[in-house]
């Protein structure tokens, strides 16, 4: 192993930087050094994004280590780490990092809470991206003496007259996209969902069941449940009005608390080195991650308080939505007047089109329609209070109809959104796209046709037939792009958006469900007391445990309950036949399945760990004689290719999703005398109160699981940090993007490198920026990381730079197979610039065909270079070409891009291909650093041999020290499928 390449310059100052961004186990900044926590020192940052570098004594003692030692630094290295842990797992979350245990696991629940809001966004980004229309986005006219942040300043020296000016965004009109809005739509109607259950809980089972009316007497008394906390027997002393426009503030606080935590947990980044507020120097163009302004232009001020005008104008609707007419209602249009409000939310939201990384400036009028939908709703709600107010003492308990009514026609809605987005990539043609909002209005109508009319029998099954037949449509175009093998490069066959929303459907079913139904269990039981003598005249309270028919919930929580189990039973079905089904079907084999280990694995020169790594190289297969090392590996590998098949997991629950949503609808057929719905049996609600126990009693023990940072915790971590690298673009509620400051703050000190900002003299500056090269070692997702910064870095460039400086070495990362065929558009092969890849198979190994194809093509096999021919010349205006990740780190005749994997990581993967190529390495699968024996997994790739072998051969395909004219490749756009 050389110890430098060839054309590195010897100097005793470093001039490569080495910046280790670490993935979702989120290791802490001296377990990314690999050294012991005195070890390393903070270089800059804050509590949330930090900067990290070893002391000067561990340093020194590191650079004079041995050629690929463990912890060896090169000489012309500076090795830091960058911990963003903070923002994904806390973000500015209220009190998030000083509560200890107990916060911790509140925290890792208002995760699970959020899981709803966060796959919405992930859909919005599953979805075909449109590209930047012609002429919206245009340069403006720059702004005088307006700073070039991209542009560090020298030591201390205050901006110039000379340096160039931020131009202001151009005023381009944007259309509305049909796939956008119904998202958007979708996210909405999660809000509402969320204000129906607490609205429930609150108006109905607390206001109207469990607190009745006072009997006329000379000493009244008003019944009460036995288990109604005493703070609240103050409520039963009022009017029914009174206490229920009391009670309306309990949805409205907790939504207000959501828009709190919203705002709180934002993370951006703003420094004088923020390349960001430079972002309106170039036109967008190319991937959505390649636009200037795709971490910067978005504003969703106006989107939140749509959110919460929306969900104003519903609690103002359920508190005068009754049957009876004695009430108390002086104006029975106000209902009417929540549903206007309602819906110009939903046309608000959905024409909204300020994002994607565009410059085009939205209208003034848009951003202020967002606080008018507020104050509607606003208004809607305070006049509903007031007539509740105002309303004489009612001769019976008013029946709040919304509230059986409006749940089940926004379950309908979602599941009918969700059902289309199967189809949404699949479907060419925007008025084809469009054509498909149709199923959530013909599915919605009909089914509120049948809870308002309740029309007789056969009417009332044709119409249900209809809303079922409609949601049932989108699978048509789902199973002909399966048999057709259309999309066959996108996960689930371009679903993704739909099995996004599926789940999210879902899950926000089940949430609603466990509140409304949990409350109703708890408030069924206890002791009966008898009233105390208060005299006077007062009110007494004789608590009682209810009938079971009185504490009565509307049904479609019942439903949304009893489709948990439908979910858990149809989900494990399927799980057990795609991840376990081909191990029986192994288990049966005459020999073991022989999964090989990566191509072009580096070998260990020395070292106690060199036996063990020649018992794995040096065996053929497995049936090479007894080998222990070997069999350890082997079972390591077949572990990790169970949980490589998570793709065919997710497609799972989505199917079982549909399937309960589908079931759903079958109780609409018959009505109850009372409601106009349907009345869920007993036995059915026994069966979803103790699944819904479960699943909550799963819920708190996986969140305790997680506060121990060990295996245990990885299942919520990773779908959190893949939710929380998405921009909040569809649901304001949603977690908070921790990449809108992790991309700008890791681009920021590359560019403070390159540029030699900490250098304070002119001259000295001058000679040393241009020797310098950055390579950043990125981990899991934190490769994603790093090649959004790349990818930004050329769509927003710094002035007077030249390429070929910078390079990658990711480890462990799940860019092509998972998100790579996720999300498409945002990270597919025409982003990249890596061979497209088809999904994992239904065997046990999922990548077998892959690896069998790559052999057989040696030569021409997925590819020693990018997908297409590289060319030398920038891509021209109109030319169908655009640049690549894989295109800006080439400049030579390899890119300067090297990722390691192994086939024990269970989630980590090539990016070219399983065959051998210029780009995939395979690291060791053992730990050379531990004492004893272990089978090397997702951790440990640093202290790999291969790794200080793949970090010289980054650093050798980087442009020499010095000016260099070399340009970056580009690639022709390829679309997959």
């Amino acid at each position: 192993m050389e110890s430098a390449p060839p054309g590195t310059p010897t100097s005793p100052q470093p001039h490569i930087l080495e910046l280790r961004i670490h993935g979702i186990a989120n290791a802490l900044p001296y377990g990314s050094l690999d050294l012991p926590r005195g070890e390393v020192v903070q270089s800059d940052g804050d509590a949330l994004g930090s900067f990290w570098r070893p002391t000067p004594d561990a340093e020194a003692r590191d650079k004079a280590l041995p050629p690929g030692h463990v912890r060896a630094i090169r000489p012309d290295v500076r090795r830091e780490a960058y911990s963003w842990s903070a923002m994904a797992r806390l973000g500015g979350l209220p009190f998030g990092g000083v509560l200890g245990v107990l916060g911790t696991v509140a925290v890792r629940l208002l995760w699970a809470a959020m899981i709803p809001f966060g796959l919405a966004n992930a859909a919005y980004w599953a979805r075909r991206i449109p590209a930047p229309e012609p002429g919206a986005h245009e340069a403006g006219t720059p702004e005088p003496g307006a700073h070039e942040a991209g542009v560090p300043e020298p030591g201390a020296h205050a901006p110039s007259s000379h340096e160039p000016a931020v131009p202001r965004p151009a005023s381009g009109v944007l259309r509305p996209e049909a796939t956008a809005a119904l998202t958007r739509v979708f996210a909405l109607g999660l809000t509402l969902m969320f204000v129906s259950a607490v609205a429930t809980v609150a108006l109905s089972v607390i206001g109207t069941r469990c607190i009745g009316l006072a009997t006329v007497a000379p000493d009244s008394l008003v019944a009460v449940c036995a288990r109604i906390p005493s703070a609240l027997h103050s409520l039963a002393r009022m009017d029914v009005g009174d206490r229920l426009a009391l009670l309306s503030l309990v949805p409205v606080l907790l939504v207000t608390v959501l828009v709190l935590v919203a705002h709180s947990g934002q993370v951006r980044f703003e420094s004088k080195f923020s390349v960001m507020r430079a972002g309106r120097t170039v036109p967008p163009s190319g991937p959505p991650l390649h636009r200037a302004g795709f971490w910067s232009q978005r504003t969703g001020s106006g989107l939140l308080w749509a959110h919460l005008g929306a969900a104003l104008a519903l609690t103002g609707q359920y508190l005068t939505w009754t049957r009876y007419a004695d009430a108390g209602l002086p104006m029975p249009g106000l209902p009417v007047a929540g549903l206007v409000v309602i819906l110009g939310a939903c046309v608000f939201v959905a024409l909204r089109t300020d994002d994607d990384g565009v410059q085009a400036a939205a209208p003034r009028a848009k951003g202020r329609a967002g606080l008018v939908v507020f104050a509607a709703g606003l208004l809607v709600w305070l006049v509903a209070c007031l007539a509740c107010f105002a309303g004489p003492q009612p001769a019976k308990m008013p029946a709040l109809i919304g509230l059986d009514l409006v749940p089940a026609l926004l379950g309908v809605g979602l599941c009918g959104i969700a059902a289309t987005g199967l189809a949404w990539r699949t479907t060419r043609g925007v008025l084809g796209v469009a054509a498909w909002s149709l199923v959530p209005v013909v599915a919605t109508a009909c089914v509120a046709f049948v809870l308002v009319t309740e029309p007789d029998g056969p009417l009332r099954h044709l119409l249900v037939a209809v809303a079922v037949l409609a949601i049932l449509s989108p699978v048509a175009v789902v199973l002909a792009a399966v048999v057709l093998r259309r999309r066959r490069y996108e996960g689930w066959h371009g679903a993704g958006p739909g099995v996004f929303l599926l789940v999210s459907a879902a899950a926000a079913a089940v949430y609603s469900s466990l509140l409304v139904l949990g409350v109703q269990w708890f408030l069924r039981g206890g002791e009966a007391a008898p009233p105390k003598p208060l005299g006077d005249g007062l009110v007494g309270l004789p608590r009682d445990v209810p009938e079971t028919d009185l504490v009565r919930v509307p049904p479609v929580y019942t439903e949304f309950g009893t489709a948990s189990v439908v979910i858990a039973l149809v989900f494990v079905v399927l799980v057990s036949v795609a991840l376990a089904g081909p191990y029986v079907m192994d288990a049966v084999r005459s020999r073991d399945l022989w999964i090989p280990r990566a191509p072009r694995t580096a070998g260990l020169p020395y070292g106690p760990a060199v036996p063990a790594w020649r018992a794995v190289a040096d065996a053929p297969d497995a049936d090479g004689g007894p080998n222990p090392v070997l069999e350890r590996v082997l079972r390591g590998r077949k572990v990790a290719a169970m949980s490589h098949r998570a793709e065919l997991a997710g497609g799972a629950l989505a199917a079982a999703s549909y399937v309960a949503a589908l079931l759903a609808h079958v109780p609409l057929i018959t009505q109850h005398s009372d409601t106009g719905t349907y009345q869920t049996p007993l036995w059915l609600s026994g069966l979803a109160v103790p699944a819904l126990g479960v699943l909550a009693a799963t819920l708190v023990a996986s969140a305790l699981a997680g506060t121990t940072g060990g295996g245990p915790s990885r299942p919520w971590g990773l779908v959190w940090d893949l939710m929380c690298f998405l921009p909040r673009s569809a649901h304001p509620f949603g977690p908070p993007s921790y990449a809108e400051r992790a991309v700008p703050e890791v681009r920021s000190r590359v560019d403070a490198w390159l540029t030699g900002a900490d250098i304070a003299d002119d001259a000295e500056r001058e000679r040393v920026a241009p020797t310098r090269r950055v390579v950043l070692s990125a981990h899991s997702i934190g490769a994603v990381l790093a090649a959004a910064v790349i990818l930004i870095r050329a769509g927003n460039p710094v002035p007077d730079t030249v390429d070929g400086r910078l390079g990658l070495l990711s480890y462990g990362t799940q860019l092509r197979p998972f998100l790579g065929r996720f999300f498409p558009d945002l990270l597919g092969p025409t982003t990249t610039g890596t061979p497209p890849c088809t999904g994992p198979a239904w065997s046990a190994d999922p990548w077998g065909g892959q690896v069998r194809a790559a052999r057989a093509a040696v030569g021409s096999g997925p590819g020693a270079v990018p997908a297409a021919p590289l060319t030398p010349e920038r891509p021209e205006p109109g030319s169908g070409e655009q640049v690549t990740l894989m295109s800006l780190l080439t400049c030579g005749a390899k890119p300067a891009w090297v990722n390691l994997w192994r086939r024990t990581d269970f989630m980590g993967f090539p990016v070219v291909g399983y065959g051998s190529n210029e780009v995939d390495r395979g690291a060791e699968e053992m730990d050379r650093s531990a004492y004893l024996f272990a089978v090397a997994a997702h951790s440990g790739y640093q202290s790999s041999w291969a790794y200080h072998v793949a970090l010289d051969e980054v650093v050798s395909r980087l442009t020499p020290a010095g000016p260099s004219g070399a340009q970056p490749a580009v690639t022709r756009r390829a679309e997959p499928g």
